[in-house]
């Protein structure tokens, strides 16, 4: 696994001591103090902290541990861990994947929580993989955001993500200059001709239903000004007003954050040829789009009707 761009979130000398604690309820804690107790020192200091980094990137730090009661929360982390590492071998996710559970079990042990890792399969898709919303699930999600929960914001945020197929941490870093009204497109991750070697970015062209929210959003702001990290500080904010319309809508926690972009891949799918939607998603193999592109009834029907 390489390591020259490794960005060390945690390393011997920023770990802070935790003294006399009675019990963890973070991820930041029980990294923290896994890493001091167990990890730090062993002849395995360096891997055990390129994994625990790894981990901690998907898993988050303000994120509260019981959230790790459920096989469906890891399911997710592995699913983003794939995404962002499709490099990755099965053994260098398992050995990833492995960190997290460590990090649980050993807090655990040590009678600062009580929470076991559930089962599920390391490196397979779990059921909650095959979650996508359609357009009306979608449109029912924002207006439940502004008709109960007065937040257009959310609505905004929910469309957009919807239509453009952008992951979470996109979301919350792209900037009012990113949106390229010449050519009606959104660069994510930076513009193609602003961007050193090495560094990726794509152009998601715009869809009808977002043109008028993304000009208001840049009419308001300054051209540095991010379009939506504004209203929310980190992805553990923003998910927790989703799951609050995602219940008052009547979805079941199967379906995350990350649906709309499962959502996204799904309507090109049943319109689009596979490498444009690698494209469209960011993928550098098919495989991983595949995996995000779902059969629907209205897709299959086309299919034999054009045969």
């Amino acid at each position: 696994m390489a390591t020259a761009t490794l960005k060390k979130v945690i390393s011997p000398s920023t770990v802070t001591p935790i003294n006399d604690i009675d019990e963890i309820k973070t991820w930041g804690e029980a990294a923290k103090y896994t890493w001091k107790h167990k990890w730090n020192g062993k002849a395995s200091e360096k891997t055990s902290l390129i994994n625990m980094n790894h981990w901690m990137g998907v898993a988050g730090y303000t994120t509260p541990l019981i959230r790790a009661k459920k096989g469906a929360w890891w399911t997710q982390k592995i699913e983003e861990l794939k995404e962002d590492h499709a490099e990755w071998t099965d053994s260098t996710l398992n050995r990833v994947i492995s960190s997290g559970t460590t990090i649980l079990n050993f807090c655990r042990e040590q009678g600062l929580c009580d929470i076991k890792p559930p089962k599920f399969e390391k490196g397979e898709e779990g059921e909650h993989r095959f979650t996508f919303f359609t357009k009306e699930d979608v449109e029912k999600l924002a207006f439940v955001a502004v008709d109960v929960f007065d937040r257009p914001d959310l609505a905004d945020a929910l469309a957009f993500s919807a239509y453009t197929g952008v992951r979470q941490g996109e979301l919350l870093k792209l900037k009012v200059s990113d949106v390229d009204w010449m050519m009606r497109c959104v660069w994510v991750g930076g513009k193609a001709h602003l961007k050193t070697k090495g560094k990726e970015c794509r152009a998601v062209p715009m869809h009808d239903r977002v043109e008028d929210l993304l000009r208001k959003r840049c009419n308001q702001s300054h051209p540095q000004s991010t379009l939506f990290g504004r209203d929310w500080t980190n992805k553990d904010q923003l998910y927790g007003a989703f799951k609050k319309i995602r219940k008052h809508s009547g979805f079941t926690e199967d379906y995350v954050w990350h649906s709309l972009r499962h959502s996204f891949a799904t309507w090109l799918g049943e319109v689009s040829h596979p490498r444009q939607i690698i494209e469209l998603m960011g993928h550098k193999n098919i495989e991983t789009t595949l995996r995000y592109c779902k059969p629907t009834d209205d897709a299959m029907r086309q299919a034999i009707n054009k045969l």
